[in-house]
């Protein structure tokens, strides 16, 4: 419990202090992506990093929370807060539903059915132009601030990211965070002795499923345009490929591996053309040199250290 607290605290004073560095709207924009990014990250981390579910349509549910509370707040003006608890019910719901039978299938059958639902929803806001406007994009989202700044916005993400990894923290850190480890190394061992092991995957790709719908809904309402590309395999990919370069199985690698990509992705914008082959190249050659990412490289550092000092 201390221990995710001071998590929490840390996390929150770095989003708080933020700010008063800089000033520069670019700058805080990219605080603000790479708060949201690593939210996403570590939540994605609970269904492959600890259960072992590859899951390639985890956007989905990122795009549903976006326009389930961007339509209930535009076609039915709805309050703010409301909007947001139903955006993360929902894709706890559509996330719980869309598990259950992947608990009987093996795990490549599950990420075949996974990126097939983001694709079919992906198609569903395209089509339904009556309702999400298609590819024209869903406009006119209320603000959760007036103003321009994006002070406010860095104040409110860095909360969310806080409580998010403060929940996580405690979840991990639990007989149920144990589990999953369990889980991941030897699911049939972990059945046999006794853990539940369909239901803990369900409550786990709940948990994870109603994050990503907070997260898309905050990405509505501070973007304030949305289109169906949101649903599509290339923010699923972005996320994947955030925690594994990270350290896919731990706590904190999936939030720096966003901060490191964002900031990457930023400082080889001037490359033009050339800046994602070296962007891939920097993801492929990490993971392929230091399987377990950045976590791996901070492991290996500390052993150094460690046998430095004691010789």
């Amino acid at each position: 419990m201390k221990k995710s607290l001071v998590l929490g605290v840390v996390i929150l004073g770095i989003g708080l202090l933020a700010p008063s560095i800089t000033g520069s709207a670019y700058f805080l924009h990219l605080l603000i992506l790479m708060a949201m990014f690593g939210a996403l990250a570590a939540y994605w981390n609970i269904l492959d990093g600890y259960m072992g579910l590859i899951h390639f349509g985890y956007a989905a549910f990122f795009g549903l929370g976006a326009y389930t509370s961007a339509l209930l707040t535009t076609r039915l003006g709805w309050p703010l807060l409301p909007a947001f608890i139903a955006a993360g019910l929902m894709s706890a719901l559509v996330g719980g539903l869309i598990i259950v039978p992947c608990l009987r299938m093996g795990t490549y059958a599950t990420a075949i059915v996974t990126l097939a639902f983001g694709e079919i929803l992906r198609i569903i806001a395209t089509s339904w132009t009556g309702l999400t406007k298609g590819e024209m994009g869903l406009w006119g989202i209320p603000p959760i601030f007036e103003g321009a700044s994006r002070v406010p916005y860095v104040y409110l993400i860095s909360v969310i990211l806080a409580v998010a990894m403060f929940a996580l923290s405690l979840l991990l850190r639990s007989t149920t965070g144990l589990a999953y480890v369990a889980i991941k190394d030897d699911e049939t061992a972990a059945s046999t002795t006794g853990i539940p092991v369909n239901r803990l995957k369900l409550i786990g790709a709940v948990i994870s499923s109603a994050a990503a719908g907070v997260v898309g809904a905050f990405y509505a309402h501070y973007i304030l345009t949305i289109t169906p590309s949101l649903f599509g395999i290339a923010y699923t990919i972005q996320i994947m490929a955030m925690s594994l370069f990270g350290g896919k199985g731990t706590l904190l690698g999936p939030l720096v591996g966003a901060v490191v990509l964002l900031f990457l992705g930023e400082s080889f914008r001037f490359m033009e053309n050339y800046r994602l082959i070296i962007y891939g190249l920097v993801i492929i050659g990490t993971v392929m040199v230091f399987p377990e990412g950045l976590a791996g490289v901070a492991k290996r550092v500390g052993r150094l250290v460690s046998q430095t000092g004691r010789s």
